[in-house]
């Protein structure tokens, strides 16, 4: 703990001296508190002010996020109340959960809608869940079942990504950062008009790595990354009532994964791992057409997002199987028995056509059309000798998702101050997979075996919410949602080998709750959010896993999950800033069936839901004033900028079986810099207390020479520090 906070005040103290011949210019002292009137959000597929948005939405803005250094999903969402990320050690199998609704271990297909990432309300494949965020405008978190407008019927929430867009004058930044472990990053961003009131274009990248942080006796350390992130944008401006925007980026990522390590009697953080490689790739493409007629809106929105991902990496880490089998980690180092080999490809097309009631209109409306097709290729290989034929030899998983769908929504005033909203969506859905088997010729199993299947599904979603307005400083809402995710075949099939095809899952459908409020005090100098709800699953899907024979099956069971987020941010004179949050949220299991119970050890009614703490919270300190007013003239016109971040994570269990617990996490980030018109300079840390803290932890059954359970664990990275400077232009 001590080491990591003396290296943090050294690189201050060094920063500060280095910093006496910054540029001067006059600059106003900025305030990173926003009005909730001021914040327009596109969280009912319109604009309109945060205030009015009758459900949760935590929005948080460019500048914010700049100011956490919140580069990617997991930086950006951990300020978010309810939202959690499982932490399995790579990008690629990444997922969100939200008010303990999410896939329980892990997404039972590849189309799977539970908490879905969207950009510009075009939603990406759960695959992107774990994406970089690159020149965002605001990022969007929509609470609750957002099937009604949002397309691939979201039943827990979705985070939409708002990027910037091309402006009338020409303006960009560059920035760069270095620190330890290795961590550099260099990103930019320039944008203007290319013809003045016609066409407009924007331009931004970012570049980043950093070095691993689990020692690998065998290979290279655990943990190492680099990536390059890339979009271009087009905005085309033919007339005061058109507007085309086209965009196109990349995300590409290269690294060793963090995989499952040895846990427990005493034993290190330690590796013994020769394969380990991940390497994905997401682009998207992305067109949206305006106009704006006399008494409506019309917008086609089209949108093409594909992820491929290769990942390579040892079926076992040798020190886990060892304790496991009792063999010497010799026994593990020979590849050809100890390998997994998985190659994906996906891709999603999106086109929807809607249209809008006009700004200012006393009903306000949209209502559109929507089409969506999915395609999944998964080929695997795989050979883990100690568990024999039950991971061997080589498959491919090919499938198809279309649907159809029509939505609208209104909101009207009943009386002054008080405004109802209803909203539907119909939508049809059709699933087909084929799937084959070839033996790597590990007795036995069958030589070749090959399974098909189809599925249509039809079903209604909706939302009904209403808003009173206390006064131009209070409002409360209620809401109650349904959202719905249709069953599937599931990717993974541990029988194949046997010549067995899987068994399809059922559809799960959710009837969300929530009261809420949100008030400004003080001269609206203090804001405040609070939120009750209650979410009712009923076949919620479950990936059920015993790794002790290895085997998985798709199966389904009732959860429910109840709870509170109160949220404030206060700013306490033109210097100090605080702002904090609370979050509490009861997850149980209610319904098991017994399928589900023989198949994951430990499952029964009554646990928990995995990777939902009860108790979570935040809490900030920014503190900003101009140079000149704390008598250091030296550096001009400029301001001093200090932010101390702070979250809280309680205890969790890190799967359904409930039978490995996570300990509580305590994470805290610092930032410390000097701001002036064109740039700034700054020094950062995270996770200062330097605790590398188990995000997933998974039993493997029992050692065979002392009988006591053995956890694999996957752990996070520990204290990052470093400096930063950026200019704009």
């Amino acid at each position: 703990m001590g080491r990591p906070i003396r290296a943090f005040r050294l690189l201050a103290t060094t920063a500060l001296a280095a910093s006496a011949t910054l540029p001067t210019a006059d600059i106003a002292l900025a305030q990173s508190t926003i009005e909730l009137d001021e914040i327009t959000v596109t969280a009912r597929k319109r604009n309109e002010r945060l205030w009015d948005v009758p459900f949760t939405v935590d929005v948080q803005t460019g500048q914010q996020l700049d100011e956490k250094r919140a580069y990617d999903a997991p930086s950006a969402l951990k300020d978010v109340a309810g939202v959690y990320m499982p932490g399995f050690g790579d990008r690629s199998t990444s997922f969100l959960i939200m008010r303990g609704v999410g896939p329980i271990l892990f997404p039972l297909g590849p189309d799977d809608s539970s908490v879905l990432t969207f950009i510009d309300g075009a939603p990406l494949p759960i695959g992107s869940s774990n994406a970089n965020y690159l020149d965002l405008e605001r990022v969007e978190v929509l609470k609750g079942p957002q099937s009604t407008l949002f397309g691939r019927n979201t039943t827990g929430g979705a985070v939409n990504l708002v990027p910037v867009q091309p402006d009338e004058t020409w303006k960009g930044h560059l920035r760069t950062e270095y620190g330890t472990q290795n961590h550099r990053m260099l990103e930019g961003a320039i944008g203007g008009p290319l013809i003045k009131d016609k066409l407009g274009a924007r331009l931004a990248f970012r570049l980043r790595g950093i070095d691993g942080y689990v020692n690998n006796v065998v290979g290279p350390d655990l943990g190492r990354e680099q990536s390059a992130t890339g979009r271009l944008t087009l905005r085309f401006t033919p007339t005061d009532r058109t507007t085309w925007t086209l965009s196109g980026s990349i995300d590409s990522s290269d690294g060793v994964p963090v995989y499952y390590t040895l846990k427990g009697d005493g034993f290190p953080i330690l590796a013994a791992q020769n394969l380990a490689r991940e390497v994905t790739r997401n682009y998207a493409l992305q067109s949206k057409f305006e106009h704006s007629f006399e008494h409506f809106s019309f917008t086609s929105q089209t949108s093409y997002n594909a992820i491929r991902a290769d990942l390579t990496y040892n079926g076992v880490d040798f020190f886990l199987g060892s304790r496991i089998s009792g063999l010497p980690t010799g026994a593990f180092a020979n590849t050809a028995g100890n390998y997994f080999d998985r190659n994906t490809d996906q891709s999603r097309f999106t086109q929807e056509l809607r249209l809008n009631s006009n700004p200012g209109d006393k009903l306000q409306w949209v209502a559109g059309v929507s089409y969506y097709r999915d395609q999944s290729k998964l080929f695997s290989m795989r050979n883990i000798f100690m568990y024999g034929p039950a991971v061997s030899g080589f498959d491919n998983l090919h499938q198809t998702t279309t649907g159809q769908a029509v939505f609208g929504e209104a909101t009207y005033p009943v009386i002054d101050r008080l405004k109802l909203s209803l909203g539907g969506r119909y939508t049809r859905e059709q699933k087909a997979y084929d799937g084959e088997f070839y033996s790597d010729g590990t007795p036995g199993t069958v030589p070749v075996f090959v399974e098909t299947g189809k599925k249509d599904y039809n079903f209604w979603t909706g939302r009904a919410s209403l808003s009173y307005e206390w006064s131009d400083k209070l409002i409360s809402y209620a809401s109650v949602s349904r959202g719905y995710k249709s069953g599937g075949f599931g990717t993974f099939n541990s029988l194949m080998w046997a010549g067995v095809p899987r068994t399809p899952y059922d559809s799960s459908s959710t009837i969300a709750y929530e009261i809420g409020s949100r008030g400004s005090f003080l001269d609206d100098r203090l804001k405040v959010s609070a939120a009750l709800f209650y979410n009712d699953v009923s076949k919620e899907q479950i990936l059920a896993y015993d790794l002790q024979n290895f085997a998985q099956k798709s199966l389904n069971l009732d959860t429910d999950a109840y709870g509170v987020e109160l949220d404030a941010n206060w700013r306490v004179n033109d210097n100090w800033e605080l702002a904090g949050g609370i979050t509490y949220t009861a997850t149980e299991i209610t319904d098991v069936p017994a399928a589900a119970a023989a198949a994951q050890p430990g499952l029964k009614k009554g646990n928990q839901l995995p990777q939902v703490p009860e108790w979570a919270g935040k809490a900030s300190v920014t503190y900003r004033a101009p140079l000149g007013t704390l008598g250091i003239a030296a550096f001009g016109p400029a301001n001093l900028l200090a932010r101390v971040g702070y979250n809280y994570i309680g205890p969790r269990y890190a799967e359904a079986g409930n039978l490995a617990k996570l300990n509580p996490v305590h994470l805290l980030s610092a930032r410390l810099g000097v701001e002036w018109e064109k740039g700034e300079a700054y020094l950062f840390g995270e996770n200062l207390l330097d605790k590398r803290y188990v995000t997933f932890a998974q039993p493997y059954g029992a050692s065979v020479l002392t009988g006591a359970p053995v956890f694999g664990a996957i752990y996070a990275r520990g204290a990052t520090l470093g400096a930063g400077a950026s200019l704009k232009f």
